[in-house]
């Protein structure tokens, strides 16, 4: 395992640097509150745009909806029909708030720096090369599932300005969740349990973490195991790669062409309003396509996903920490 996946050089850094000494149980439930507090201030930075676009534009079809004596289910998916494009894209940005929070507790409690998280290296070309990595898995899943008749792009639709327009504005969107997604997970959590524990360890609990929580705990189902490899897939990465920036870039990637690039449903949740190519789903091959959920939920995510696990495994390490060397006076005299 040292071998394969030698622990990285930010990991060692932060069992040098961290001033928190939990036990793996403590690390867990501290990450879970972090988690839990982000989460409520995303929440409510989120609902104050969409609650004064519920409360002006919408407030008479509220009322008149409340006076008439419709269920509140039925008139949250009445809004949810309603509510416009830019309301996906504050759902997306107001994720920041997750790193934001995970950068604070690394800072001020845990007196972490941000070289500590993964931060460092050549930002800009290992976010590219991340970026391109996660659109090509997207995409050869996408063509493993058309050779096999499970989709089928529709080329004869042409995308506006606008709508390219919007669509890009996704992908910086997509880019800022998937970056606060990083830093909760890969730049706070596993190098606080890799400083300190084994790295097979480490991985394995950070991976079961970032899948459930992306999955809603539904694990046992095969969108749960695409979950699990994915997760498992940027922690490898991260561990060969040294850095955080290829992860941020190829979750956003995953995230955006997914739900925004091929308009596909990423984790159950589809995005109508923007998309840029159509694609057109059999849903009587759900093993193939995802069905309903999407191509998480297929065959073909998870072959490519094992695929380019064997890929990643097989990378050369860049930035591993340095192996601790024994005093002179302690070692074998047939040392050399």
């Amino acid at each position: 395992m040292n071998r394969m996946l030698p622990r990285p050089r930010f990991w060692a850094e932060t069992a040098l640097q961290m001033r928190t000494r939990f036990s793996l149980m403590g690390e867990l439930m501290t990450f879970l509150l972090v988690y839990l507090i982000s989460s409520m201030a995303q929440g409510f930075l989120a609902s104050v745009p969409i609650t004064a676009w519920m409360m002006g534009t919408q407030g008479e079809s509220i009322m008149a909806a409340v006076t008439a004596g419709q269920s509140a289910q039925t008139l949250i998916l009445k809004l949810m029909e309603q509510m416009p494009d830019w309301v996906t894209l504050v759902m997306l940005l107001s994720s920041a708030v997750i790193g934001a929070a995970a950068v604070i507790y690394v800072r001020k409690f845990q007196k972490r720096s941000l070289l500590s998280m993964g931060l460092r290296g050549k930002a800009l070309s290992e976010a590219l090369l991340g970026l391109l990595v996660g659109l090509g898995l997207v995409c050869a899943a996408l063509a493993l599932g058309s050779a096999i008749g499970g989709f089928r792009l529709l080329t004869e639709s042409r995308p506006d300005g606008s709508r390219v327009l919007w669509v890009l504005a996704a992908l910086l969107c997509c880019l800022v969740r998937g970056a606060a997604l990083e830093l909760l997970l890969r730049g706070y959590f596993t190098p606080s349990l890799g400083g300190r524990y084994p790295v097979g360890l480490a991985l394995g609990v950070s991976t079961v973490l970032s899948a459930t929580l992306e999955s809603g705990g539904s694990l046992l189902s095969l969108s749960g195991l695409n979950s699990l490899l994915l997760a498992l897939l940027l922690g490898i990465w991260v561990i060969k790669r040294g850095n955080l920036w290829g992860a941020c870039a190829m979750h956003g990637a995953w995230l955006f062409a997914l739900g925004f690039l091929f308009s596909f449903a990423p984790a159950g949740s589809a995005h109508e309003g923007i998309r840029l190519l159509d694609v057109e789903v059999d849903v009587y091959r759900s093993g193939i396509t995802g069905g309903v959920y999407g191509p998480e939920a297929s065959l073909c995510v998870t072959l490519v996903l094992l695929a380019a696990l064997a890929a990643a495994l097989a990378l050369r390490p860049r930035d591993p920490a340095p192996i601790p060397q024994a005093p002179a006076d302690e070692r074998p005299e047939n040392f050399l």
